[in-house]
């Protein structure tokens, strides 16, 4: 058996996962979300709301820790209640956890899996409706707070050698490109969780398909899978995005815009989690140095 069963943040029968010194626990009553992230001995890296633990069943609430969402953003849709018990699936190397079907047909999964260093998370969106649907999928991880979200940024090259842009980098309505918990710099860029109450979120197209966040003195890396560039990533083009305010920063990974047929096709979105001992670099040069070194 690959998890053990154990109550966790006020959820009974949570699936826990023990893995090369990792743990990570995942829920079984409401969901599919994942709760805990971090080294057996360790602090967990996820946020898990109090106001919200043992609470079943009625509209969406907030968790905390990582799910799965369908994008473009829109109410209600995207915001659908997953305060519902989840069906779980043992397989021979990985534990599948399914939602019931939504009010708009979608059904969630998440396949976990033990790999070298980590975790495989791949996300699921089943069509079970009657009709084509448009969506894609969404993945959503709420770190715990004080801590720095560090991405790369494109390889710099002589202007002979690209005369086409090559990265967006695309702002919500609230946010500001000179609030101070912004640091653009030429290898990577930077969002740091502090107690600002005022929300801000900026998205790109993270071609190296990489995303760190450094807390607690250890740095939780995030792979996830590129789709080649002007393919229908949703957001101006995103396929990376965070949001933070006041006790919360996100790290999400977005997978392309697709027609979702309902003859049991879903639309597949894969992350790999790893967590390293130390945190990126404060240099920028040596941040840039620090995710071309990284070795997972």
């Amino acid at each position: 058996m690959l998890f053990e069963s154990e109550d966790f943040a006020g959820f009974s029968n949570c699936a826990t996962f023990r893995h090369q010194g990792l743990k990570l626990i995942i829920t079984t009553v409401i969901g599919p979300r994942i709760l805990y992230f971090g080294r057996e001995d360790g602090p967990n890296h996820l946020l898990v709301r109090e106001e919200h633990r043992g609470l079943l069943g009625g509209e969406y609430r907030s968790y905390g820790g990582h799910r799965l969402w369908t994008g473009p953003e829109e109410r209600p849709k995207t915001y659908t209640s997953d305060s519902y018990s989840v069906e779980v699936y043992e397989e021979a190397e990985a534990v599948r956890f399914a939602s019931r079907v939504d009010e708009f047909f979608v059904r969630k999964l998440m396949r976990v899996a033990p790999i070298q260093g980590g975790f495989r998370i791949e996300h699921q969106l089943l069509n079970c409706g009657a009709y084509d649907v448009e969506l894609c999928p969404w993945a959503i991880t709420v770190m715990d707070p004080g801590g720095e979200c560090v991405v790369p940024m494109h390889p710099v090259r002589p202007q002979s050698e690209g005369l086409l842009p090559v990265q967006p980098v695309v702002l919500w309505a609230y946010a500001q490109m000179d609030d101070p918990r912004y640091t653009w710099g030429k290898r990577v860029a930077r969002l740091r969780s502090t107690d600002d109450p005022n929300p801000t979120k900026f998205g790109s197209y993270v071609s190296q398909g990489v995303a760190a966040y450094s807390n607690h003195g250890e740095t939780f890396v995030k792979q996830f899978d590129v789709q080649p560039k002007g393919s229908s990533h949703i957001d101006m083009g995103c396929n990376f995005e965070s949001y933070t305010k006041q006790g919360m920063l996100e790290v999400e990974s977005l997978g392309c815009l697709q027609k979702v047929s309902p003859s049991g096709s879903t639309a597949v979105h894969t992350e790999k989690w790893f967590l390293v001992d130390g945190v990126v670099p404060s240099s920028d040069a040596e941040a840039g140095a620090w995710f071309d070194q990284l070795e997972l």
